[in-house]
């Protein structure tokens, strides 16, 4: 898809991008729905490094081996994210920790178990399997190990150790996952148990906001009232632990907190229709806030996708797609332009500033 010409606007902080074709549509923009992670939430410091975390200790007490991840992690991460299926950090945490195990083991097969030589291979392993779409999460990950001929024994045990997919109930991983997260204390409250490894205080609380009230106020006063909502992976306890008092700014019953699913058995089977990269959560967020025209703002793969789904159904649903939050800022640009986000922005508090600018 060629990505065509935009026009370029300085609304301060950074370049904001505007796709001609969309402006008249953008102009009429009554109900905005937020993505969290990358958007409202600066989770870099903890959702990313929980991922890393989480697959460092995992390969660690099953190999021995000790992976530098805060050194590559990161941009592993965005890579396994970018193919589209990967809005849980579950199966994100999950993607890493086999990949990096396969590596280990054909490292060792070849008789060259470095660690310059095992990141090496796992460089491969994660470009190679980011090369294209993987829609189905987890799953893609166990079907491309098998059709790329590196299942083995010891990858299925590997498999089993980790548990998933599988609750924090179930699973290790899933477990270790949340305890680093939640920190002990909020572990407890989430789940009605003592943490196996007691964190005084999770990588939660490293979180700040790229939102303030005022930030919030002005997309009221843009958007002519109070009409937005949230649709993301995480669970409600996280979104309202760091939002706090924000979170009365937006429709409940138009948000979709997806994560809850994973907490809450008795809601898996009716949370599992809004997983990323469905567009089910922003055609309901349309339908509650009675929409003409609507703008969903995320900033991954899998947020632009969700908005293609939703159009099938109602074509006035427009995307701003925001790079400032990305670990490559130049790739994360070029995937949006060239997918014809309607609005390419820095950080989303540029976007009440773009639609006064071009004339609303």
């Amino acid at each position: 898809m060629k990505a065509g010409p935009y026009e370029a606007f300085d609304p301060g902080g950074g370049t904001a991008m505007v796709l001609p074709e969309s402006k008249d549509r953008l102009k009429k923009v009554d109900a905005v729905v937020f993505d969290c992670d990358g958007t409202l939430i600066d989770a870099r410091r903890s959702y990313d490094a929980t991922v890393m975390k989480t697959a460092e200790t995992m390969v660690e007490r099953f190999s021995t081996v000790k992976l530098p991840m805060d050194d590559v992690g990161g941009e592993m991460i965005m890579k396994i994210r970018s193919t589209g299926g990967f809005n849980s950090d579950w199966d994100t945490t999950y993607a890493l920790s086999v990949l990096s195990y396969v590596a280990i083991e054909r490292c060792r097969a070849d008789g060259a178990a470095g660690l310059d030589r095992i990141l090496t291979r796992l460089g491969e392993l994660v470009g190679d399997f980011c090369s294209t779409n993987r829609l189905a999460g987890h799953s893609s990950v166990d079907r491309y190990i098998a059709r790329r001929g590196l299942a083995s024994g010891e990858w299925g045990r590997f498999r089993e150790f980790l548990g998933f997919p599988g609750s924090a109930k179930q699973s290790l991983m899933a477990a270790t996952f949340d305890e680093v997260y939640y920190g002990g204390r909020l572990f407890r409250e989430v789940y009605g148990a003592t943490p196996a490894v007691w964190h005084d205080q999770g990588l939660i609380d490293q979180e700040t906001l790229f939102v303030g009230r005022e930030d919030i106020v002005r997309f009221m006063k843009v958007i002519g009232g109070a009409k937005m909502a949230i649709a993301t992976g995480r669970p409600l306890v996280a979104v309202r632990h760091t939002m706090g008092s924000l979170l009365r700014y937006f429709e409940m019953d138009a948000s979709v907190y997806i994560g809850d699913g994973d907490i809450y058995p008795e809601l898996a089977s009716e949370l599992a229709k809004y997983r990323k990269p469905s567009g089910a959560s922003l055609v309901r967020a349309r339908e509650k806030l009675s929409a003409k025209v609507m703008l969903y703002i995320g900033d991954s793969a899998e947020d632009r996708l969700m908005v293609d789904n939703a159009r099938r159904q109602y074509r006035n649903i427009l995307f701003a797609g925001i790079y400032g939050s990305s670990f490559d800022e130049q790739s994360q640009i070029s995937y949006f332009r060239r997918t014809r986000s309607d609005l390419v922005v820095r950080s989303v508090n540029q976007v009440p500033a773009v639609l006064e600018m071009i004339g609303r």
